[in-house]
């Protein structure tokens, strides 16, 4: 079952609403704005990994987002 992290790059001003939507999307667990590199993270647990594909895909689509990037977790055990 595919558990990650989604960096998400949102254009300024976008980062409120955007929070918000992916929030809201199934299998989302948390998602914070943070410093750095990435404007956001989202932690995920989505499985099939079809199910993931899809999640990562309609993140994508949300208005303002301008990238992302994924980590898959490799500890089975979390």
């Amino acid at each position: 079952m595919p558990k990650a992290f989604i960096m998400i790059d949102v254009m300024p001003g976008r980062e409120a609403a955007i929070q918000d939507a992916v929030a809201k999307l199934a299998g989302v667990q948390m998602v914070h704005q943070v410093t750095g590199e990435h404007d956001m993270i989202a932690f995920v647990d989505a499985e099939p990994y079809e199910e993931f594909a899809v999640l990562v895909a309609t993140i994508r689509q949300i208005n303002g987002v301008r990238d992302t990037d994924s980590q898959l977790v490799l500890d089975t055990s979390a």
